[in-house]
């Protein structure tokens, strides 16, 4: 079998994630505090002997192990998805004049109680429930310093600080949090996050800021994940012509070259 059609098909594998996850960017370029995705790759060096037992054939049969390298491991080297990380760059001011709508300035997350446990999120798209509870888009409540936060109208002002006041009344203080290890943060969908890591990995971000009137937008830059897009797709498509002219080899191999003839 021709081995070496597995190298163009491993780069069209990753360029396959590379335009999911562009495809995700974009079709998040308009959703409030959406952080983007970015991909990263890398190469899968070949490892004659790494990845299967040693030594073959069993210990006491005395042999050059490097006779035996065409049945031993990855004669090739590959390519490979590295990571997908989270872009946290602050995303674009949008002003609204809604009371109801925060916007974090730096590093950090709301609170959020969902059924589920206490649960993260950047987007501060809020509304006020029938119990007089800020809430977010799914009516989960957002905790602030006395848990949950009591509006008793949509009069109300937050400062910089989170810092709720009522006619004149200190109400309470939002919780603005971050994470002293960010690779635990698990996005969960809905614009929430999960962090998976310890409680004391949790704290408070002191220098996180609050605008209210004002909406985070997508940090998604809309001409760089479509240019990227277009890259993915070419090399994905040259990727695809490699693996049909080793299928082609391969065919000719097996049916041409080794046909008997009379």
């Amino acid at each position: 079998m021709l081995k070496n059609i597995y190298t163009p098909l491993a780069g069209a594998l990753s360029q396959e994630r590379a335009l999911e996850t562009i495809a995700n960017n974009l079709a998040n370029v308009n959703t409030v505090g959406f952080k983007g995705d970015r991909v990263s790759f890398k190469m899968l060096a070949a490892e004659p002997y790494d990845n299967y037992p040693d030594p073959l054939p069993p210990a006491n049969y005395k042999v050059n192990m490097q006779e035996l390298s065409p049945l031993v491991g990855n004669e090739l080297s590959y390519v490979g998805i590295a990571d997908i990380s989270k872009d946290y760059s602050q995303g674009p001011a949008i002003t609204t004049h809604n009371k109801f709508d925060l916007m974090i300035e730096g590093e950090g997350f709301f609170q959020v109680l969902t059924p589920e446990g206490v649960r993260y999120q950047r987007g501060g798209d809020l509304s006020v429930s029938n119990e007089g509870a800020l809430v977010n888009k799914f009516g989960e409540p957002i905790l602030g310093e006395k848990g949950l936060i009591q509006v008793r109208s949509q009069d109300f002002q937050v400062n910089p600080k989170g810092e709720i006041y009522q006619d004149g009344q200190l109400v309470d203080q939002i919780q603005i949090m971050k994470f002293k290890d960010p690779t635990r943060i698990e996005h969960i969908g809905g614009g929430k996050v999960f962090f998976g890591g310890s409680p004391d990995q949790v704290e408070f971000s002191k220098k996180a800021r609050i605008q209210q009137g004002f909406l985070e937008g997508s940090n998604v830059n809309p001409m760089k994940n479509l240019t990227a897009m277009i890259v993915s797709h070419r090399s994905y498509e040259a990727y695809q012509k490699a693996v049909s002219n080793y299928d082609k080899i391969m065919d000719k191999s097996s049916n041409t070259i080794g046909e008997v003839r009379a």
